[in-house]
């Protein structure tokens, strides 16, 4: 991401909500603001008749479509572990690297007691910001949170904000791992869990090498390998599901959940018409501090 502007990918992310929520029958993710979050030329695409006509045909469901379930099943998944936490007594929402979601213009005002916390870049904020004051107002238990990656831990941010350290919190920490070294990542959620109390909850998405995959998925994962490089953020993390859960294990937390492309697929994705399936590539994992 450049400085002064949004990341390519949530912009290109965005857009992909937005074309699933507007031509989709069933959407498994609905996201009214997603089309409004994302850049002009990405709205400009969406406009044309044609551009959507083929980017919903069954072929490029089939193809492209991967990507679309990637993005629409992960928003899917972390709000419904959210939901769930909320019902259990969890009362602090922090999602880190907000990018462009919308949750707060979507939910938060349905939930007034959940104090919610987006984690980003101040330029990306600060964008997201303007946008957001466009598309509505902005509900008084959000809090935005500025850091800068780069310089400092996820915690010291936190500090400066009215976070509450002995109070269980869920993260969600989305579309963001895949363009870190691994040992970034592992080192993130070790200062999660140094600042997160215990039962707090953590849900993410991780990266396969798609060298490990077979047939079009590994075509499809490469294929996308590459459209990243050209938004100058590539790919560089993957883990194997066995050493990301004993390295999480070490750090004090516990595995309540790990979903396969294959698992995700039977979950949100079985028996659509549209025949949109989630990608080998990627995972969803829910966690939990002991």
């Amino acid at each position: 991401m450049k400085a002064g502007r949004v990341s390519r990918t949530a912009e290109a992310a965005a857009a992909l909500r937005a074309n699933h929520h507007q031509n989709s029958s069933n959407p498994v993710f609905s996201d009214e603001y997603a089309y409004a979050m994302t850049n002009a030329r990405w709205r400009l695409l969406l406009n044309n008749s044609m551009f959507r006509k083929v980017l919903n045909t069954t072929p490029v469901n089939q193809s492209f479509g991967k990507l679309t379930a990637q993005v629409v099943a992960r928003s899917r998944y972390a709000e419904d572990k959210l939901l769930e936490a909320i019902a259990n007594g969890i009362q602090q929402y922090i999602l880190v690297g907000a990018g462009l979601d919308s949750f707060v213009l979507r939910m938060a005002e349905q939930y007034p007691e959940l104090k919610i916390f987006e984690v980003d870049h101040p330029d990306t904020q600060k964008i997201k910001i303007h946008k957001l004051k466009k598309l509505g107002t902005i509900p008084s238990n959000v809090e935005f949170v500025s850091i800068d990656f780069e310089k400092e831990k996820l915690s010291d941010a936190l500090l400066r904000s009215s976070y509450d350290t002995k109070a269980p919190a869920f993260f969600s920490w989305l579309g963001t791992t895949h363009y870190l070294n691994p040992e970034t990542t592992l080192a993130t959620l070790q200062n999660i869990a140094s600042i997160a109390s215990s039962n707090s909850q953590l849900v993410m998405d991780y990266s396969i090498d798609y060298k490990a995959l077979e047939g079009i998925e590994r075509i499809g994962s490469f294929a996308i390998t590459q459209f990243t490089r050209l938004l100058n953020e590539p790919l560089l993390g993957t883990f194997t599901s066995e050493y990301l859960h004993q390295a999480v294990e070490k750090m004090g937390y516990i595995v309540l959940e790990d979903l396969s492309g294959t698992e995700i697929t039977e979950r949100y994705f079985h028996q659509r018409t549209d025949q949109i399936r989630h990608t080998q590539a990627t995972h969803l994992i829910h966690l939990q501090i002991v």
